[in-house]
């Protein structure tokens, strides 16, 4: 009695190959499913890493391409203008200045650096031999990035950012007669900026060569942090980093020093792009997702093959059982004849010949 009490604690075999199975299924499906997500993961951020150094060079070589035009258009109106007199040269810087979508001024100044002819008369007769870009501008072209303290209608004073360009113009025997110079405003290199953002799905901040934020496509320059990718930006360092911003998310930032473009003189200007961490874990989400349908799936399929299993190889082993208790307790029956597995042939063949030794004793 007390062992018959003890076979009926211990779980059957069906039962056993169940758990079994269904423990195995549960560990190496949860194995799967942690290492595939961990694994996206680590590729989603390495990748969007790339993408997001591809893009900020993709926007840094478009606006130093912006530029490069501006820059050629003003070398070659220098090499032109060089026998023209200050009316034929007003013309023709305002063709160049044309509705000032980039321009938003052009001019020449003689030697004695007074402006001799410009694009709407602006500035007519100013001397301008003082500044840098002129004095630079006699012996060979250059580019120089301006900040300016303007007032505006309120009475308070900001600071406006521009670019000038200047190129020396030459008479005929190769002496120098006076500058050639064009501004090109801030403004339509931010509008640049924003556009290619909108459409690259990123942000920008655009840095001067004194360090200063000229432009962000998000927020207000005044507000931009001072974060591991501005300061390498500002030292001329390129580099991708994940790091957390101002408004509590992480962003991967690419700094990309040195906006240059062919002979374009080095202007200082640095170039920050950023894109959202979390962008690099949305396919792992999407693949999680995805994962518990067919991990479902999966299970069912296993459910299934497994009763189709424990029906055809671990139930004749039950009968087998049952059939061994009720001979043990004198019944006269016989076990079926079953060749599912070699195992039950031995099983049933061995029954079989006790209860022929049984009978004849």
């Amino acid at each position: 009695m007390p062992r018959r009490k003890l076979h009926r604690k211990a779980p059957s075999l069906t039962v056993v190959t169940f758990a079994f199975v269904a423990a195995s299924a549960i560990v190496v499906g949860l194995m799967l499913f942690l290492l595939m997500r961990d694994r996206l993961e680590t590729y989603g951020r390495e990748t969007l890493a790339t993408e997001i150094g591809v893009r900020a060079e993709g926007v840094q070589t478009a606006l130093a391409h912006v530029l490069y035009d501006e820059w050629s258009s003003l070398k070659v109106l220098a090499q032109d203008v060089g026998a023209d007199d200050p009316a034929t040269i007003r013309g023709k810087l305002q063709t160049l200045v044309g509705e000032g979508d980039r321009l938003s001024w052009a001019g020449y100044a003689g030697l004695d650096g007074t402006i001799q002819a410009s694009a709407g008369d602006v500035v007519l007769g100013e001397d301008v031999s003082s500044t840098s870009w002129f004095q630079t501008g006699l012996s060979k072209p250059t580019a120089e990035d301006l900040r300016e303290t303007v007032s505006t209608v309120s009475g308070q004073d900001r600071s406006r950012s521009s670019l000038v360009f200047a190129a020396p113009v030459r008479k005929a025997d190769g002496q120098v007669r006076g500058v050639i110079s064009a501004r090109l405003d801030l403004s339509s290199a931010t509008i640049l900026l924003r556009d290619m953002a909108r459409a690259l799905d990123i942000d920008l901040v655009l840095i001067d060569s004194a360090g200063a934020v000229l432009m962000q496509t998000r927020g207000r320059a005044e507000d931009a942090p001072d974060l591991p990718s501005l300061q390498a930006a500002r030292a001329g360092a390129s580099t991708v980093t994940l790091e957390r911003w101002p408004d509590g998310r992480s962003y991967f930032s690419a700094a990309m020093p040195d906006i240059a473009y062919r002979d374009l003189p080095s202007l200082g200007w640095s170039l920050v792009a950023r894109v959202p961490a979390d962008l690099a874990v949305a396919p792992a989400e999407q693949l999680s997702r995805g994962m518990i349908f067919y991990l479902a799936s999966f299970g069912l399929m296993l459910l299934l093959l497994t009763m189709i299993f424990v029906e055809s190889f671990i139930r004749p082993f039950g009968v087998l059982a049952r059939i061994a208790s009720k001979i043990a307790d004198g019944a006269e029956v016989y076990p079926p004849d079953t060749n599912r597995t070699r195992e039950v042939q031995m099983i049933t063949a061995a029954i079989v010949r006790l209860q022929t030794r049984l009978h004849r004793h």
